[in-house]
């Protein structure tokens, strides 16, 4: 990765389309780096709840959360985070060295969250060891305060799919770059989505729509979803640890009011998952209203960008 300009090709032409290219290039100079601050290391092993990217056996995303105790996460050195062994690390198993890995942690307590993407490195006896090659903070906006009740009385009702989508308040969405290599600014990733009940909708039966309004410049995502269209969201029943995953292919469709980017997502498989106590965190406190929309990538000053068409994949 070159420390001077962080971005894979794809990510610097989305900035470039929107007007904040150089200022995306100084910015991330400075915050992503190739290793983990201490403070981001001492994050880390305080987490209970962790997100993770991964790549099915196709080169598709998905999207996981890691359930477990504070210290699931131990930073090793500043450029290796291992992952200790539980039976909750299912989507972990059958990851080869080598194999991009995308992690988030979220203090829901607080809103603090950090990004920590790289390679997988396998340790005997240890469990899963990340080598880090991006390593940057986000900003706290749009994360819902939230405190963990894992033995909170749950309904025993089955869960609706579109249901679940539109009252959401969080999800999680897994992307990747068409270039993995990470010294290119390559690999897998995963980012919070939050804003208030109905910031994404299910547009028919086949389609989930979200619009992405003004962040940090850097279109992590977004030019992930140019690079390679595929992705995974995750959405969470706070309340009786249930979720729900949908694979799909995204596209960058036409601009809100100009300077907002519109995301499609064709559904192509949703999957249920069984709940977890562990991920029964109840609303505490909203986010605040000036930040009750999606947290987003597309800069305020942006122009409109060039949509973007969905891959075609045969199933």
């Amino acid at each position: 990765m070159r420390a001077d300009d962080p971005f894979h090709a794809d990510e610097r032409a989305l900035q470039e389309r929107m007007g904040v290219r150089e200022r995306a290039r100084q910015f991330g100079a400075v915050s992503i780096r190739p290793f983990m601050p201490e403070q981001h290391q001492r994050f880390f092993e305080s987490l209970p709840l962790a997100f993770v990217a991964t790549l099915d056996h196709i080169g598709r995303p998905q999207a996981d959360a890691l359930v477990g105790r504070p210290g699931m996460l131990r930073a090793v050195t500043p450029t290796l985070l291992v992952v200790h062994d539980t039976p909750r690390e299912h989507a972990l198993h059958s990851l080869r060295p080598g194999a991009p890995l995308g992690l988030l942690g979220i203090d829901f307590t607080n809103g603090r969250r950090n990004r920590a993407n790289g390679v997988v490195e396998r340790h005997d006896g240890d469990g899963l060891g990340l080598r880090v090659t991006h390593s940057f903070g986000n900003c706290p906006r749009h994360i819902h305060v939230r405190r963990p009740d894992p033995v909170a009385a749950t309904t025993a009702t089955a869960i609706d799919p579109r249901a679940l989508v539109e009252t959401a308040a969080t999800f999680f969405i897994a992307s990747r770059s068409a270039e993995l290599d990470p010294s290119r600014g390559g690999g897998a990733d995963i980012s919070h989505r939050g804003g208030a009940p109905g910031f994404v909708r299910w547009a028919d039966d086949d389609t989930v729509v979200f619009d992405d309004v003004p962040g940090n410049n850097f279109f992590n995502t977004l030019g992930n979803i140019v690079s390679d269209s595929r992705v995974s969201l995750l959405f969470i029943d706070f309340d009786s640890g249930r979720q729900l995953r949908i694979a799909g292919d995204a596209a960058l469709v036409a601009p809100v009011a100009t300077r907002h980017v519109r995301v499609r997502v064709r559904v192509r498989r949703t999957t249920l998952i069984s709940e977890m106590p562990e991920l029964r965190w109840p609303l505490v406190v909203p986010a605040s209203p000036c930040s009750s929309c999606a947290t987003g990538e597309t800069s305020p000053e942006a122009q409109s960008p060039i949509p973007h068409p969905s891959t075609e994949e045969s199933k």
